[in-house]
C-alpha cells in the first residue's frame, strides 16, 4: 500500500508536478527502498527515450486520399435510404405474416375437437412419463436388493472422490499461501 503512494508520487514528480515536500519525501524513499530506486531508474529510462523519439507526421496528401475514398453525400443518402425500407420492411412483414397465421390458424386450432385431442395428448404424455420413471424406480429397488455390494462400492467411490477433494483444496491452497510468504 505504501509502495502505491510512492509510485503515484513518482508519476507526478515525472510530470513535474510535486511539491517541495513530496519531493523530499519520495527522495528520501528512494534512498531507503532499493526496489522503487530501481523502477524509478526504469521509469526515468523509458521517459528519456519517449523524449528523444522523434515526432511522427501523416505522409504529405494523407488526408486528400483519405476524403477522396470517403463515399459521397448522395451515395450515402441512397445507402440510408436502403436501410431504412429494409427496416421498414423488416419490422412490417413479421406483423404481417403473424396477422396471416392468426387468420389462418386460430379457426383450426380453436375448434372443440382439437382443444380435445391436445388435452389426449398431454394426458398420454405424462401417463407414458409415469410409467417409464416408475419403471426405472423398481429396477433401481431391485438391483440395490439384489446387489447391495454395487451400492457399497458406489459409496466408498463416493467418498474416496470427496476425501481426495479435499486432499487437492488443502495442497492448492497451501502453495498459494507459500507463494504469499514468499513474495513479501
Amino acid at each position: 500500500m505504501e509502495h502505491e503512494r510512492f509510485h503515484t508520487l513518482m508519476m507526478d514528480a515525472l510530470d513535474g508536478e510535486l511539491a517541495a515536500e513530496e519531493q523530499t519525501e519520495l527522495e528520501s524513499h528512494l534512498r531507503a527502498c532499493p526496489a522503487c530506486r530501481q523502477e524509478w531508474h526504469a521509469i526515468l529510462a523509458i521517459d528519456t527515450l519517449f523524449r528523444q523519439a522523434p515526432m511522427l507526421s501523416p505522409a504529405a496528401g494523407f488526408t486528400q486520399r483519405t476524403v477522396a475514398l470517403l463515399p459521397s453525400r448522395r451515395a450515402r443518402l441512397w445507402a440510408i435510404s436502403i436501410i431504412y425500407v429494409l427496416l421498414l420492411f423488416s419490422g412490417i412483414l413479421p406483423i404481417l405474416l403473424v396477422v396471416w397465421a392468426a387468420n389462418t390458424i386460430v379457426p383450426v386450432i380453436s375448434e372443440p375437437a382439437f382443444i380435445d385431442s391436445v388435452q389426449q395428448v398431454w394426458a398420454q404424455a405424462v401417463r407414458l412419463v409415469g410409467v417409464i420413471s416408475g419403471a426405472l424406480f423398481k429396477g433401481l429397488g431391485e438391483l440395490i436388493v439384489q446387489q447391495p455390494a454395487i451400492v457399497g462400492w458406489l459409496l466408498v467411490l463416493a467418498g474416496t472422490v470427496f476425501v481426495w477433494n479435499g486432499v487437492y483444496r488443502q495442497l492448492v491452497n497451501q502453495t498459494t499461501a507459500v507463494s504469499v510468504r514468499g513474495n513479501s
